[in-house]
């Protein structure tokens, strides 16, 4: 039997790459909270979670019962045994920091590689050395050059994005349309005070987004994983991951998409260059262009950390032959449309509550048998 592991869920990671000495927020606080139980999708039975939170008994009694592995939750450092093996969702110096303090045991990346790994300015700087980049994108150093860029669009009245250097699932960013208005200014002379750049793209018309999911190794080459479709909602935040018994259920087989995951592993080699290893997951987006035509974005988000797609690969032991299935993330206060499976059977992975409150967010394993 393997050994048990302690997963750490420190989903605000890119917010702390983006300001270390930032105390998290009450929401932010209670986002790590709730997705503790998302370790689920790859943890086997005896591994453990650190739940900020305590979370109801009867919410892991029902996880079993549901074919779910048998965890042991952490409420306090006292509950974590010596020498178990963490695993966090992003690695850190508080990470490093923590599990030296219960002694645990891991071995990452160094901060500096983590750092490189998950900056836009890195992901840009290779989009614009490999042509794999939107036309039209283009990091700014000034707030001069968001005005040049918009500009510099055919269509003046088309919209835009500008992103900060750490961010995920659309946070820290600004959607504009046209000349900024201050707010927009405001929003970039403050991230342009703190990090020295920001990154502009004009907005494209999506036709479908996959998480490149892979493992990079400290010697070696990286390993593909998989492919997992993403599921976007209307304010762009990822929503949910499909995932299915076998890859080529999703028909990634056309020139455009081979092409973005050998533009992927050449990256996670350019990535394992500076000291990264670890797991590691490149969105990548299919759009059209202004003339209609087909084109895909291969670095679109570069993600050095443990990924909802990632952890969704893992649900595939729960399918047989021909199955597929879709893990879907939403708030409770959400109308989810568009589930792109039909429900033979749905298991809830995330509790009704943490701690005294009723969870804001809810995830869940939709299975459906072709």
């Amino acid at each position: 039997m393997a050994a048990s592991r302690l997963f750490l869920g420190n989903f605000d990671f890119e917010h702390r790459l983006a300001d270390p000495h930032n105390t998290p927020s009450l929401k932010l606080k209670r986002l790590n909270a709730e997705l503790a139980t998302s370790w689920l999708a790859i943890a086997n039975d005896g591994d453990l979670f650190l739940t900020p939170s305590p979370i109801e008994a009867a919410f892991f009694l029902k996880a079993v019962q549901m074919g779910l592995p048998h965890v042991i939750p952490a409420v306090n450092i006292t509950d974590i045994p010596r020498g178990v093996e963490c695993v966090p969702w992003g690695w850190s110096s508080e990470v490093r920091s923590f599990i030296k303090r219960v002694g645990g045991i891991g071995r990452g990346p160094s901060d500096a590689a983590v750092r490189f790994a998950n900056s836009r300015a890195t992901s840009e700087r290779l989009e614009r050395q490999w042509g794999v980049g939107l036309p039209g994108a283009q990091r700014l150093d000034s707030l001069e050059g968001l005005d040049e860029a918009i500009w510099a669009m055919v269509d003046m009245g088309r919209r835009w994005v500008v992103k900060a250097e750490f961010g995920m699932s659309a946070r820290e960013r600004i959607i504009g349309k046209g000349v900024p208005v201050e707010s927009d200014k405001n929003w970039v002379r403050r991230r342009l005070a703190s990090h020295r750049a920001v990154f502009f793209e004009p907005w494209v018309d999506r036709i479908e987004e996959a998480g490149i999911q892979m493992e990079v190794p400290v010697d070696g080459p990286p390993q593909l994983i998989g492919l997992t479709p993403m599921h976007v909602d209307v304010r762009g935040q990822y929503a949910g991951s499909w995932f299915a018994y076998s890859d080529a259920r999703f028909q990634f087989d056309s020139d455009l998409w081979r092409g973005a995951v050998e533009i992927a592993l050449r990256a996670a080699t350019e990535l394992q260059s500076h000291g990264y290893f670890g797991p590691l997951g490149i969105d990548a987006m299919l759009y059209r262009d202004e003339h209609g035509t087909p084109r895909i974005r291969p670095l679109q988000d570069i993600n050095a950390r443990w990924t909802m797609g990632r952890l969704s690969l893992g649900l595939r032991r729960f399918l047989e032959p021909g199955d597929e299935g879709y893990w879907q993330h939403s708030s409770t206060d959400d109308h989810v449309e568009g589930c792109p499976v039909e429900p033979e059977r749905a298991v809830t992975t995330s509790p009704d509550r943490v701690g005294n409150e009723r969870c804001l967010h809810v995830s869940r394993m939709i299975i459906h048998a072709k």
